[in-house]
């Protein structure tokens, strides 16, 4: 006589779709927190630091936390320099090709929104 030995645990079809997604799971965690470790608290990547001018980190930070178009006007009130320079400095940013500017005659200003780019 022949003993057969089965695994009755890995034998029910629902049970192979729970440990598969199971393991899609853990592997998305893992991505999350790998990502997690390359985006600091500003919205920054380790690499943007290192390529940008602090005063370019600070306005594409603020771009892009607040997610959705800023008012020029706006950010230049709340970073402490001088508005020229400022101006400056947000053209340089747009010209790096981190945030789109548009001009908005309604509002006076232009609208600052951030664009999304891979280092």
């Amino acid at each position: 006589m022949r003993h057969e030995h089965q695994y009755p645990l890995f034998s029910e079809p629902w049970m192979i779709a729970l440990i598969i997604i199971g393991l899609v799971l853990l592997v998305a965690g893992l991505i999350w927190l790998l990502h997690r470790k390359t985006v600091a608290s500003n919205g920054l990547t380790p690499l943007e630091r290192k390529n940008l001018s602090f005063q370019e980190c600070e306005i594409h930070s603020m771009v892009r936390q607040h997610g959705g178009p800023l008012r020029q006007d706006r950010l230049i009130d709340e970073l402490p320099s001088d508005s020229v320079d400022l101006a400056e400095v947000i053209l340089e940013v747009e010209n790096k090709g981190l945030i789109k500017r548009e001009w908005k005659s309604d509002v006076g200003t232009y609208m600052v929104s951030p664009l999304l780019k891979v280092w």
